[in-house]
């Protein structure tokens, strides 16, 4: 069993952390105080200010807590819970662990990981920390997101149970994508592999096409 820290969800809002753009966005979320119902595109109560963050390929958001620590030098406190707008803060699963079609179960839901996550500049804007996409990317430890195979309802004190692992043949990490997408981008061969992935969103498979076409010219 794996547990869950907190399951939270957010509202779209206009946000202000001293930025010149605009900032409308669901990143500051809060733990559910009662049963919710998870659906194919996320809980119900969930939002996304933008299509490209959410999706039945991009329906819960996760990242483990341990990695907090990466940033205990930048800020003076550290959240508990959603620190980078995600729905379920882990308290410790590594990204090498997780492999891509791995199914678990949360309360009456069963959920399969389908995506990595792309770190945005909000993130960065929030917390002030000038290069915190570039060492969330370069790192792997972006966090990934689930796709929902079952809906649901999910309780505050459910926790994650891992009922079935992707087939070995084509077994690919969350860490190893990361690896390739952000820092081996011209690796014929490793994205070669990543593209014979039957779990992976179309989406997904089409960034990977264009990497791969750039790579072998």
């Amino acid at each position: 069993m794996i547990s869950v820290c907190a399951i939270s969800v957010g509202q779209i809002k206009q946000l202000d952390y001293g930025q010149k753009r605009e900032m409308l966005s669901a990143l500051n979320k809060s733990p559910i105080s009662e049963t919710m119902w998870l659906s194919r595109t996320g809980f119900v109560e969930d939002e996304q200010a933008y299509k490209d963050h959410g999706g039945p390929h991009k329906a819960v958001c996760c990242f483990s807590k341990s990695h907090y620590q990466m940033y205990k030098n930048d800020l003076n406190t550290l959240p508990d819970y959603a620190m980078f707008g995600e729905n379920l803060t882990l308290e410790n699963l590594d990204e090498a662990d997780l492999f891509f079609g791995n199914q678990y179960r949360l309360g009456e839901a069963i959920l399969e990981v389908s995506e990595i996550r792309e770190p945005c500049w909000k993130i960065q804007t929030k917390y002030g920390i000038k290069d915190l996409v570039k060492r969330m990317s370069t790192s792997g430890k972006t966090g990934f997101y689930f796709r929902v195979l079952q809906e649901g309802y999910v309780d505050q004190d459910d926790d994650l149970e891992l009922i079935q692992l992707a087939d070995e043949a084509s077994r690919l990490s969350v860490q190893e994508l990361n690896d390739i997408y952000y820092n081996d981008r011209k690796n014929v061969s490793r994205l070669k592999y990543a593209l014979q992935n039957p779990y992976l969103s179309e989406m997904r498979l089409a960034k990977l096409q264009k990497l791969y076409d750039n790579a072998i010219k």
